[in-house]
């Protein structure tokens, strides 16, 4: 019987000798060689050989998280979709109730025929007009306001609730009477059309916890051929509640709160009057009680 060479001491020796002077075999890396002028030597990039990997692997990543993320915004998109439909629903039911007949509770027409269910009765009196234009989309309507009451002439009513709508969702709320009268001296006064920059915000948008805008208690305004410091201090003439100075953008706030607040705000310009909230605690108050 034949040794095996592992028996032999000599053929083992000789075998570990060979095993350690033959060159071990490395796997070599990329390399990229890059030849742009003749005159020079060509340049060479090595690259790690786990490089395609790696990139495979953050490629993967990269791509499970826009799935993820595609997924999330689809959702996030259905729910607002939700609560628009939600508020809308609200502002129409709430706009029914506005509008609805009083004839359930016993009111009778002119003539002594009650009023037919879902009528409205027409203001009486004398009927003020002023011209509401909105600077963002041109949008411009002549608004009829009964001097007698300060309500507004149904048709005249939807059309102010929907130039007043909220820009960034297209919703829209009751307005306060008190408001288009306060419009409506001011146009009086300056015998000049009434620029909307702002007018319904949609709470969703509203960074303060209770918003005068969301209340449709306030409107962003300019006037033609005046300055915001010369609307302001019309409106100041005038006793209006809440005043906000904004020179930087060109427009004027003003609402109908019951207590007295002033404040001015330098920020930045914000053309359609929706990038900021508008109050002391969002500009430089100076005055809240007394005069200016």
């Amino acid at each position: 019987m034949a040794p095996k060479p592992g028996d032999d001491p000599i053929v083992a020796a000789l075998e570990r000798i060979r095993k350690q002077q033959q060159p071990k075999l490395r796997r070599s890396p990329l390399r990229i060689m890059i030849a742009t002028d003749p005159d020079r030597p060509v340049r060479t990039l090595s690259l790690p050989r786990a490089l395609p990997r790696v990139l495979a692997v953050v490629g993967a990543v990269l791509v499970t998280a826009t799935v993820v993320l595609a997924c999330g915004s689809w959702k996030l998109n259905g729910s607002l979709g939700q609560l628009e439909h939600r508020l809308h629903a609200m502002v129409q039911a709430a706009d029914s109730v506005a509008l609805a007949s009083d004839s359930a509770a016993g009111a009778a027409a002119p003539g002594g025929a009650p009023l037919a269910p879902g009528t409205t009765r027409a203001p009486s009196g004398a009927i003020g007009r002023f011209t509401l234009e909105s600077v963002n989309n041109g949008e411009t309507m002549e608004v009829a306001i009964n001097l007698a009451t300060g309500e507004l002439q149904p048709d005249s009513y939807r059309r102010l609730r929907h130039l007043m709508r909220c820009l960034r969702t297209g919703a829209e709320t009751p307005i306060d009477p008190r408001l288009m009268d306060l419009l409506y001296r001011i146009s009086q006064r300056t015998h000049q059309k009434i620029m909307l920059v702002s007018g319904f915000r949609a709470p969703m948008f509203s960074l303060a916890t209770l918003s005068f805008h969301t209340r449709g208690m306030a409107a962003d305004i300019r006037i033609p051929g005046m300055t915001p410091m010369m609307v302001r201090d019309l409106a100041e003439s005038m006793g209006v509640g809440g005043i906000g100075y904004y020179p930087v953008s060109g427009f004027v706030h003003v609402d109908v709160r019951e207590d007295r607040s002033r404040w001015t705000d330098y920020g930045r310009n914000r053309s359609d009057g929706e990038g900021t909230e508008h109050g002391p605690e969002h500009g430089e108050q100076f005055d809240l009680a007394g005069d200016l």
